[in-house]
């Protein structure tokens, strides 16, 4: 590795150091996120039994405002991991805007077209030569009701921090550590993708390649673009795609 002279040199220097905090933050920080929220709904709760109703959202996600709550939880956690990694000075390095221009605008509506073509491909195999129908959406014990009252929250969630929570993660941290230390894009990205795709157990095997395309995407939208402004709104506008497919579905019913 070279010696660290220039400022984002020195960054990068640091953020190569930065594996625990890498792993910690894209693959347990979610977790450990409900798990505080969890704790602090319940001892909220034990000294002020009347709490319960305000905490219902939380512990209920068929409740319409439970993606309002889980949109606040996932602004909290990347104001923390913004100022955790403001703290150990990389901040620049791993969250760094990056290009946004006419080439970075049109690698993001690559990245969405092919997206949204690899999930119909994956659909229609799955569909023929698969289960069926079931395995394309989520796992039944993570299944929940959506109605329209939900979308607010789902918009929030979904659309709005959901994203940049997950961007900055893998994308920004993780990503951006691999790169720092000197790993090859492609296979970086490769990994990244791959844990992106882990964390989200609430789908077969289906909807877990879909993730994954997803992630490969992502991670090359920011190797080309060299920041997470262009991996963010890439990821938007597929969960975007996502929350409309829902809104169309329940007002088709």
């Amino acid at each position: 590795m070279r010696p660290a002279g220039t400022e984002p040199e020195a960054q990068e220097a640091r953020l190569a150091t930065m594996v625990l905090s890498a792993l910690f933050w894209s693959l347990l920080a979610f977790n450990a996120l409900i798990f505080l929220g969890s704790e602090l709904a319940g001892l909220h709760e034990t000294f002020m039994p009347a709490a319960t109703a305000f905490w219902l959202p939380w512990w209920d996600m068929n409740h319409p405002l439970s993606g309002v709550y889980m949109a606040v939880m996932l602004g909290l956690g990347s104001l923390i991991m913004w100022q955790h990694l403001r703290l150990k000075r990389v901040d620049r390095a791993a969250l760094g805007f990056g290009e946004v221009n006419a080439l970075a605008l049109g690698a993001v509506a690559a990245a969405v077209v092919i997206d949204l073509f690899a999930w119909e491909l994956i659909a229609h195999l799955t569909v023929s030569v698969g289960p069926g129908e079931a395995a394309l959406g989520e796992r039944e014990d993570y299944a929940y009701a959506v109605s329209l009252d939900h979308m607010p929250g789902e918009v929030l969630w979904t659309i709005v921090t959901a994203p940049i929570f997950e961007e900055m993660a893998f994308r920004g941290l993780f990503l951006g550590c691999l790169l720092a230390r000197g790993w090859n894009p492609w296979i970086a990205i490769g990994v990244t993708a791959a844990a992106f795709a882990s964390i989200h157990g609430q789908y077969y095997l289906p909807g877990l390649l879909s993730v994954f395309v997803g992630g490969l995407l992502f991670g090359a939208l920011r190797v080309l673009t060299g920041g997470l402004a262009a991996p963010i709104m890439a990821h938007m506008t597929m969960n975007a795609w996502v929350v409309f497919d829902e809104w169309t579905a329940l007002t088709s019913a």
